[in-house]
């Protein structure tokens, strides 16, 4: 009886923890979904600098390099060593032990101390140069992205406008077959039309969507992040001389990277030529000497014969890197200067295209569309001529679009090699969410 009971309350326990489970379920299915937070663009680049790895790990770099230069000049350790003679062996009988006490220190010479001094520095400057080029590629993705979110955006607002003209070409084509002006047939494509034209909106949704998400990945944030509603797409962007940025880019980041390389390398290499140089060693003993009732002093100078060894492989290893980072540093100027060339060309030729398609591609189709919807209206234009000439203007509003999108895009990269934008304060060594700045500029 006692185990029907128990059997009873298992089976209620179960019956109710499921129900509870199934409820908790429907309301969470119910529930909403979170609404993405809106986030400038200088909030983001500073969520940038706390979330991103990449600048964690060489802070953390840095953070070694800097007690590593602290002790860069110090000597090497002394050695105290104990020796203790007469143990045994075929020794008399009244032969006393001797102990002798110690303390060898190696003289460094060829200048080790300051050219593992010389080569810290140089790794520590190499770091912080890489910081600076870590964050100005992450600051370019974060712009990227936010430029994608702006220009999704603007493709569902056009996408809708299309849908609008659409569906007033459908209303508009059932008033006139309901008057008898056009066959049924031209009713039945403007629905289709329409139909297909809010599909097309469906998918501009999704495509913004996913750029929030994109943006949300690239600032690792666990929720979705949209930009604000009044942020706009930069029509214009200033076009500096190519022959100024040229004069610029050898104050870039990217390239006071390759110079630092450079300099590591020339460090290491002085460094490696001093390890061939043999370091004496000079000592100091006590020697304790029972028998007499006494003590010694003793001193000795030791030299290493380099009679074998004398470096020779590690400086030319170092010899070798140091050619191979200058070849390396010349790759990289030619580099640069061929992406800054590729991105000014880009920006004055999207630029000049924008221009045109502003003030006269679709200035000009925007009034023909007009005139032609409104003569529709009155019958003097078919279902085919508006939707031509709606067709033109929504795709020369979408070419426009993507003009503005590689105008500043090509900025975005100009800015990287020139290295903009510093970050809003020093790299942390642990992420945080806090941001305090406001910002509506790419």
């Amino acid at each position: 009886m006692r185990i029907q009971r128990s059997a009873l309350c298992f089976i209620v326990c179960a019956a109710c923890l499921w129900l509870t489970t199934l409820a908790q379920a429907q309301t969470d299915a119910a529930s909403p979904p979170t609404a993405p937070r809106t986030i400038t663009l200088e909030e983001a680049l500073a969520l940038a600098v706390r979330n991103r790895p990449e600048l964690q790990g060489i802070s953390a770099d840095l953070e070694a390099a800097r007690i590593q230069l602290d002790r860069a000049g110090s000597p090497p350790n002394p050695e105290l060593g104990v020796e203790v003679d007469n143990l045994g062996g075929g020794l008399p009988d009244d032969e006393v032990r001797e102990t002798t006490i110690s303390l060898s220190q190696p003289i460094e010479l060829g200048g080790k101390p300051s050219a593992r001094k010389n080569k810290s520095m140089a790794a520590t400057l190499r770091l912080q140069h890489e910081q600076t080029t870590a964050w100005l590629d992450i600051a370019a993705e974060v712009r990227m992205s936010f430029l994608e979110v702006l220009g999704a955006r603007e493709r569902l607002l056009l996408q809708q406008e299309g849908e609008q003209i659409a569906g007033e070409l459908a209303v508009i084509t059932r008033e006139r077959v309901a008057a008898g002006e056009l066959a049924a047939t031209e009713e039945t494509r403007a629905e289709a039309r329409r139909a297909e034209a809010a599909v097309q909106t469906l998918q501009a949704k999704r495509l913004l969507a996913g750029a929030e998400l994109d943006l949300a990945t690239v600032l690792q944030s666990p929720g979705p992040l949209t930009v604000p509603a009044h942020d706009k797409l930069p029509q214009e962007v200033a076009a500096p001389e190519l022959a100024t940025l040229l004069v610029d880019l050898q104050n870039s980041p990217f390239l006071e990277l390759g110079r630092s390389e450079t300099k590591l390398a020339a460090a290491g290499l002085s460094l490696e030529r001093s390890s061939g140089w043999s370091d004496p060693t000079l000592s100091l003993g006590v020697r304790e000497m029972p028998d007499r009732d006494g003590r010694a002093v003793a001193i000795g100078l030791s030299f290493p014969l380099p009679l074998f060894q004398r470096n020779q492989a590690g400086i030319a290893e170092a010899a070798a890197t140091a050619r191979k980072a200058a070849v390396n540093e010349e790759a990289t100027e030619l580099r640069l200067r061929k992406e800054l060339t590729r991105a000014h060309t880009a920006l004055v030729n999207a630029g000049r295209e924008a221009h045109t398609l502003r003030t006269e591609v679709i200035a000009r189709a925007e009034e023909a569309g007009a005139a032609v919807q409104e003569g529709f209206r009155l019958g003097k234009f078919r279902y085919t001529d508006v939707l031509e000439a709606s067709q033109s203007l929504v795709t020369a509003k979408i070419s426009h679009l993507e003009t503005i999108l590689i105008l500043n895009q090509a900025a975005i990269a100009l800015d990287r090699l020139l290295g903009k934008p510093q970050p809003a304060g020093e790299i942390p060594t642990t992420p945080s969410n806090s941001t305090d700045r406001n910002s509506h500029e790419l």
